[in-house]
């Protein structure tokens, strides 16, 4: 039943797409490629922008001193006197 709306809704979208065309191409007329290439720019200005500050980025790379390659302490070396702990074997 999901694909059959989805079916509906892209036939629905298509027929607004037809009905909608000829007013939209009739006022755009000699402008048309300069408004492509306007909603072109806006949407890679927007891509651009999700990649970089929306949900899901990577944390940027740090330049500070000393955070680039933290080493692990060694057995021997266990920070504030923590204990080693090794699960047991399921």
């Amino acid at each position: 039943m999901h694909n059959v709306g989805i079916a509906l809704t892209a036939l629905m979208l298509l027929g607004l797409v037809a009905f909608m065309a000829p007013n939209i191409l009739a006022l755009n007329r000699g402008k048309i490629l300069r408004n492509i290439a306007i909603w072109l720019a806006i949407f890679v200005v927007l891509a651009f922008l999700y990649q970089n500050f929306g949900p899901g980025r990577t944390a940027p790379p740090s330049f500070g001193a000393g955070t680039a390659q933290e080493q692990a302490p060694a057995d021997g070396e266990k920070k504030d006197g923590a204990q080693s702990f090794t699960p047991p074997n399921d």
